[in-house]
């Protein structure tokens, strides 16, 4: 009877710890994971599309501004990183948003000669005249020498800043 006894509480004692191995485990390999160490907008800089995919994941505010006020969108469109811009407006990114200067993230793509760029954010409805000072997507364009870029902008009703101006606006 004794040795029945042992067992017993021998079985309890196994099951208990079997119990707590599966929740420090399940508490290990179950747990939420932690946000990227770099932000979204280096991310976005970097193209890094983990890193954002993990932020967008996270709930991080795709509208967010640096101290430049530049969002994510912006920095994705500067540097070309189509794939990545096309997330941040899946998820919610104002592709009319304004930096400090009053620049978008059009006027990025189009000074950087992101073509591919400009026709998302442009059928995304983006501002092809979006105007800071008389500096337009497509006057960006146009001193950048990028053709295609010049050719998808006129195409969609861009004008320079002197044609806006001629027009009254």
């Amino acid at each position: 009877m004794k040795r029945n006894f042992n067992i017993a509480v021998g079985n309890r004692f196994t099951d208990g710890l079997i119990i707590i191995i599966s929740v420090v485990l399940l508490v290990v390999f179950l747990r939420e994971p932690k946000p990227p160490k770099i932000s979204i907008h280096q991310a976005a800089k970097d193209g890094n599309i983990q890193a954002v995919k993990q932020h967008l994941a996270d709930g991080t505010d795709v509208n967010a501004k640096d101290d430049n006020g530049r969002t994510p969108l912006h920095k994705a469109a500067e540097e070309g990183h189509k794939e990545i811009a096309e997330l941040f407006i899946v998820a919610g990114a104002d592709v009319n948003a304004k930096n400090n200067l009053g620049g978008t993230s059009l006027h990025e793509a189009a000074a950087s000669g992101h073509k591919e760029i400009v026709e998302v954010l442009v059928t995304k409805g983006a501002d092809v005249n979006a105007n800071i000072g008389g500096w337009t997507p497509l006057h960006l364009a146009v001193d950048g020498g990028h053709t295609e870029t010049i050719d998808l902008l006129r195409k969609h009703g861009g004008k320079t800043g002197e044609e806006l101006k001629a027009e009254g606006k």
